[in-house]
């Protein structure tokens, strides 16, 4: 049992707990009054990790005053993650390897297939990309092969609710036929085509999926009502808030789950898909995202399952990554100067030490409830965004355009009505600076492959990290700064020579250009790397 409190001088009347843990229902779980100003609630929560904010006076979402832990989503919810232990977990800059986690120390994640190691995702959505549907894609698998990516998260493109449909096309992810195709984007060959090729290019294929619901009009809720929640009046609903185009699952149904992974075999079996992203799984009982595990594993041996949640648990079981936003949030407070390089760093082991091991976390700075990342960083900030995002250790996710600063799509709900990416306004810059990256990733395994160790230097907003892997090492730069830097220092490193991967050829290493990023691949020596000069690779 979870308890929270609220504490009030103002004139309050009601207060709600609205959360994962309750599908986000503001007219559920109220508090008590138990003296004057404060109020309380104690509730069973199922082990994982929760989102959840208080409801003042039925109107007013906020924060929980005594949590200081906020989801790395920046979608700005306090955050608790409770224990199979029964005990409820905060994440604070406390955690470290020094001292890690009860989740830590206990569980190590399942084991993922190289390949997703070695991922760099790209999501889209078929109608804004390609305009041409499967066609259309086969016809940008150049484009994409210059890019660099090697994984294609494909957003739903199964036929969509008309009921209560808002926009032309309505949500993408309201599914009236969890087995169908839309016509509009194709054929089921021309669909089997399209991954063949993409099979043939050496892409892996990830398809969306909306795991906890499906479009109001799905045949489902007249041929299986019970598959479906009911409001008090028998009407099928979604509880989550203004949504009220979709149906929400009920997953203690065993029938409903049981028709879900199948449907789940379907894509694999019929059209080889290599995995699946499953929409708001943090709504999802554990107990199910494991079935689906079990189930897809005797299928499909290197099935890679994506949760769209930050919960430890499901790294043990299920899942093969979560989302880690955190980058975005903390490279903007960095370049404007709130936060520093060593709050990163804390950050980051926080996170780390907070999960299991080996958990692998897909890294965004921008993702499709966002808007774009040139929009929250600036023409300048992007840049390092961009090099710490494909740099770091975890799994880089890029949202389609966002490699060529693309501004016609702003988020999710873009798609629901026209809209397509505009490739005349395209930043070359912007594209080259992706596609380096990219290259050196995968031609350099150490950094699919190895740890991550930050070095502390005497700039509050210049990041500094080695990527070490058996014999190699690579020391990355980031200045997330408009000051140029002529007297870089770095604690216990003392470079004498190295070899220049990306950035400003023939400078000295302790200078750095404003917004700039160099990677200087490091000689392996015994104790203290000691370098003193760079060298340009030829």
């Amino acid at each position: 049992m979870i308890s929270f409190i609220y504490k009030t001088y103002k004139q309050v009347t009601s207060v709600a707990l609205a959360g994962t843990f309750n599908n986000w229902n503001s007219n559920k779980n109220y508090f008590q009054e138990t003296s004057k100003g404060i109020w309380e609630i104690t509730l069973e929560i199922p082990t994982g990790r929760h989102l959840y904010k208080f409801v003042v006076n039925d109107t007013d979402w906020i924060l929980d005053p005594l949590n200081t832990s906020i989801s790395e989503d920046n979608q700005n919810n306090s955050s608790i993650t409770v224990l199979d232990n029964g005990e409820k977990f905060i994440r604070t800059n406390d955690i470290s390897k020094e001292n890690p986690s009860y989740v830590y120390k206990k569980y190590t994640a399942i084991e993922s297939p190289e390949w997703l190691k070695k991922a760099v995702i790209y999501q889209l959505h078929l109608r804004p990309f390609s305009k041409n549907g499967f066609k259309g894609l086969i016809g940008k698998i150049d484009y994409l092969k210059k890019l660099g990516i090697n994984t294609i998260w494909l957003m739903p493109f199964q036929d969509i609710g008309i009921d209560k449909r808002i926009g032309e096309y309505g949500d993408p992810y309201a599914i009236k036929n969890f087995y169908s195709i839309d016509s509009s984007f194709g054929t089921k060959q021309e669909l089997k085509k399209m991954i063949n090729s993409l099979h043939e290019s050496g892409f892996k294929i990830i398809m969306d999926w909306t795991l906890n619901r499906s479009s109001i009009d799905n045949a489902l809720t007249i041929v299986h009502p019970d598959f479906f929640t009911h409001k008090d009046n028998g009407e099928i609903y979604y509880e989550v808030p203004n949504r009220e185009y979709f149906a929400g699952f009920n997953f203690s149904n065993y029938q409903m789950r049981n028709y879900t992974i199948t449907a789940l075999k379907h894509w694999i079996t019929e059209f080889d898909f290599d995995g699946f992203r499953f929409d708001d799984s943090d709504l999802a009982p554990h107990d199910f995202l494991n079935e689906i595990r079990q189930s897809l594993d005797a299928v499909k041996k290197d099935i890679v399952l994506i949760s769209q949640s930050y919960d430890e648990y499901h790294h043990i079981n299920s899942c093969n990554l979560t989302y880690d936003g955190s980058l975005q949030i903390l490279i903007k407070q960095i370049g404007e100067g709130q936060k520093d390089q060593n709050y990163l760093a804390d950050t980051y082991n926080s996170y780390k030490y907070s999960f299991p091991k080996e958990a692998l976390r897909m890294r965004w700075i921008e993702e499709k409830e966002q808007i774009r990342a040139f929009n929250h960083f600036n023409e300048n900030l992007i840049y390092p965004a961009t090099s710490l995002l494909l740099l770091f250790d975890g799994i880089p996710h890029i949202m389609m355009g966002q490699e060529f600063n693309e501004q016609n799509y702003t988020n999710w709900t873009s798609l629901f009505d026209t809209c397509y990416l505009n490739w005349e306004k395209f930043d070359s810059e912007m594209f080259e600076h992706f596609s380096k990256l990219i290259s050196i990733r995968k031609n350099n395994s150490t950094f699919w492959k190895g740890d991550l160790e930050f070095i502390e230097n005497n700039e509050k907003q210049v990041i500094s990290f080695i990527r070490k892997y058996e014999n190699e090492r690579f020391l990355v730069l980031v200045n997330l700064s408009d000051k140029g830097y002529t007297d870089l220092t770095f604690k216990n490193l003392n470079i004498q020579k190295a070899t220049l991967l990306f950035g400003n050829t023939g400078t000295p290493i302790q200078n750095l250009k404003p917004f700039e990023t160099k990677i200087l691949h490091v000689p392996m020596v015994i104790g203290i790397h000691e370098l003193t000069r760079i060298q340009d690779q030829n």
